[in-house]
């Protein structure tokens, strides 16, 4: 399988439409999900009493410190795009989420989130002098082979409701009116699971890549931001990603304070071009297509990933015919009974 098209014209030439009443929720859409997470929060809140300032001010300060970095750099580069969202917490770990729109976001979006690290690793405050932070990334293609899955808030209208049925009502609620606070949404799937599997790999001073966004952003770049100082060191399991074969050890170094020796460095040769990178992530994307994220970007123009491969079309077409027999299948039995 090849993960770019040979040429643009052609890749434009095998763009599927769907029909009006597709809905808007099982359209593709490239996901790029970001953790910061706190390094040493156990010790720190088991060995003292008053350590709930500390962790609080982590929570608000970084959320901030990201907000104001967005800001600027948009101001700075008339970079008009929406900023990440918050997701949700972990414990001590943040997570946001953004749909991505074509290379010039996801560099733009990766390089604020590198400067909000690095500002506040470099901030001297209180909760910094104890605790760091680490951060990973990756992406994931949604609705196949990742998938959203939604809430009712409050426990409403959970009466014996069948749950297809419930999750595609409550997916097109959503999308119907995406400020709504009636409904919570979720993301689950193969990518999400390898993200959090690479976040044992982060460390406080190497931001943690998938292979599939690394492979995306070795691709074109816009001027005036530059490209990304990707660094690969070599392969390691990850526990049920791949089929347990060596994935690759992909980061970016994160500045804001001398650190001791990285914890969680890897030996080896570290490779740093770029040509060389990418042929290699792309060598461990065809060899693993089925388990790794596709690569679409729906706002794309004129770029490598401003299609999506015919076989994720298929499935997802597939999906919506079952999802709508399966809908009519359960009216008629509900008007039987």
């Amino acid at each position: 399988m090849s993960i770019h098209p040979s040429t643009g014209a052609a890749a434009r030439g095998q763009r599927k439409t769907f029909p009006d009443e597709f809905p808007e929720g099982l359209k593709p859409r490239l996901r790029l999900f970001l953790s910061v997470d706190m390094v040493g929060s156990t010790h720190y809140k088991q060995s003292r009493q008053a350590w709930r300032p500390e962790i609080l001010n982590f929570y608000s300060r970084f959320d901030h410190i990201f907000r104001a970095q967005y800001r600027a750099f948009s101001d700075l580069h008339e970079h008009d795009v929406t900023a990440p969202e918050f997701w949700k917490s972990n414990g001590d770990e943040l997570l946001y989420v953004c749909e991505l729109q074509g290379l010039s976001h996801a560099h733009a979006v990766m390089h604020v989130w590198l400067a909000a690290l690095e500002q506040y690793r470099a901030d001297d405050c209180e909760a910094s002098k104890h605790l760091d932070i680490k951060s990973t990334a990756w992406i994931g293609l949604f609705p196949l082979p990742n998938c959203e899955v939604f809430f009712r808030r409050g426990g409403s209208h959970l009466e014996a409701s069948d749950p297809i049925v419930a999750q595609s009502d409550m997916r097109d609620e959503w999308y119907a009116n995406p400020t709504t606070h009636t409904i919570t949404r979720d993301f689950v799937g193969p990518s999400i699971d390898t993200g959090f599997r690479l976040t044992a790999w982060a460390s406080a001073s190497r931001l943690v890549l998938s292979v599939d966004l690394a492979y995306l952003l070795t691709g074109a770049y816009s001027r005036g931001i530059g490209p990304l100082k990707l660094h690969v060191s070599g392969r390691e399991k990850l526990k049920g990603i791949i089929d347990d074969q060596p994935y690759p050890t992909i980061w970016i170094p994160v500045g804001g304070r001398d650190v001791p020796a990285d914890p969680v460095a890897h030996p080896g040769h570290v490779a740093t071009d770029r040509t060389t990178i990418r042929s290699y992530c792309e060598a461990v994307i065809e060899q693993n297509y089925q388990s790794i994220t596709p690569l679409h970007l729906a706002g794309a123009r004129y770029e490598d990933f401003d299609w999506v491969p015919p076989y994720v079309l298929n499935r997802i077409r597939r999906y919506w015919d079952e999802e709508v027999r399966y809908r009519s299948e359960i009216t008629q039995v509900v008007m039987l009974g």
